[in-house]
Parts: structure tokens; C-alpha cells; sequence
């Protein structure tokens, strides 16, 4: 009975552990600070040994951590009309901004995924759900489900709607974080536009 109970706290000590870690994770994303395992261990007051205790890397931890928006219901709640060109620069909006809401966490993520690419599958991947909600009026008005011109589209897309070209803009380009929004708002229009005018519809494809 005395080593279950003892087993019964460590369990809940551990929980606690778990539960402060993720909390300082959080804290420290919202507050758009740079983030590493040993920052988020020093604001729960555990060691950074601790820390990878409970999660085996940063990638992990940020995701259990930091609470993504869901940007498709985002897009959802604003687009109107089926202009895929329209559509595209709200999504590409939506995500530009809620990178620079948690600035600090999504730099971490893309670094780590970068160090060690076999976690990056374990990276959120919300760019694609949002472009290919953007685009679906347009593809299903048009009959273009399957086209392979328009799965190249949600590729090249996928390069412009990112994290990673947004710090482009920001850091190498030397762009205001507002301005590089914008750069990739109207990045992302161009390269609709291009597809848009060359894609062929299926009813003039028989």
C-alpha cells in the first residue's frame, strides 16, 4: 500500500513537471521571445535535463505547447466569393500574421526541423490545408480535381505561404514585419494569377 502511494505521487509530481514545462513553453511564445529548451526550462524552474526528460526535443514540446488557430476556419470566416486570386491573398495573410503572433516559437520550430529534417514531418504543416481551401471553389467549379497543373500551383504556393520566406523578407530583405505580409500576400497573388491564366478548364479540354 506504501509504494503505491508513493508511486501515486511521482506520478503526480511528474504531471506537475510536465504541465510547468509546457506552461513556460507557452508563456514564452506568446511573449514573441526567442525560444530554447534551456530558456523554457529556466521559466519552469526545472533543469534543461528535465526538460528533455518529458519531451525528447523542442519540436515536440512546441507542439504539445503552443495552441495553433485554426487557419482554415480563419479563411472560412472572412473569404468571399470563389476568386482564387482574392482567396489566396487572405490565406496567405491569415498565415503571415499568425507566424508574427508567435514569432519566437516558429523560428525555434523551423531551426530544429532544419538541424534534424527527420522531424519534420512532425512539423505542423497548416500552409496546405490552407491553400487548398483557398482554391476549391475555383478547382471544383472548373473541374480541375487531380489536375497535375493545379497540385504544381499548391506546391509553388507552399514555398510563397511560409514561415520561412516571411523571415526571408524580414531578414534578409530587410522588410518591416508588416511589410513582409505584404510581400507575401501580393507574392502569392502573382503566382495565382500566372497559374489561373494558363490552367484550362475541363469543360474546354474536350
Amino acid at each position: 500500500m506504501a509504494e503505491q502511494g508513493r508511486s501515486h505521487r511521482r506520478t503526480n509530481q511528474m504531471e506537475r513537471t510536465r504541465s510547468a514545462i509546457v506552461a513556460a513553453a507557452r508563456e514564452l511564445a506568446d511573449s514573441g521571445a526567442e525560444i530554447r529548451m534551456s530558456a523554457i526550462a529556466a521559466e519552469a524552474r526545472v533543469s534543461e535535463a528535465t526538460a528533455y526528460r518529458h519531451f525528447p526535443d523542442l519540436v515536440s514540446l512546441l507542439r504539445a505547447a503552443v495552441l495553433v488557430e485554426d487557419q482554415v476556419a480563419v479563411l472560412r470566416s472572412v473569404a468571399e466569393g470563389d476568386d482564387p486570386v482574392e482567396r489566396i491573398g487572405q490565406a496567405a495573410e491569415i498565415l503571415g500574421r499568425a507566424v508574427l503572433r508567435r514569432e519566437g516559437a516558429v523560428r525555434a520550430l523551423v531551426s530544429s526541423t532544419i538541424a534534424k529534417p527527420e522531424t519534420a514531418k512532425e512539423r505542423p504543416a497548416h500552409r496546405f490545408g490552407l491553400i487548398e481551401h483557398a482554391l476549391a471553389p475555383w478547382v471544383e467549379r472548373n473541374g480541375l480535381a487531380g489536375h497535375e497543373a493545379v497540385a504544381q500551383l499548391v506546391r509553388d504556393l507552399a514555398v510563397v505561404i511560409s514561415a520561412e520566406s516571411l523571415f526571408t523578407l524580414i531578414d534578409l530583405c530587410g522588410l518591416g514585419p508588416q511589410e513582409a505580409v505584404a510581400g507575401l500576400v501580393a507574392t502569392a497573388r502573382r503566382t495565382t494569377a500566372a497559374a489561373v491564366a494558363t490552367i484550362t478548364p475541363a469543360a474546354d479540354r474536350r
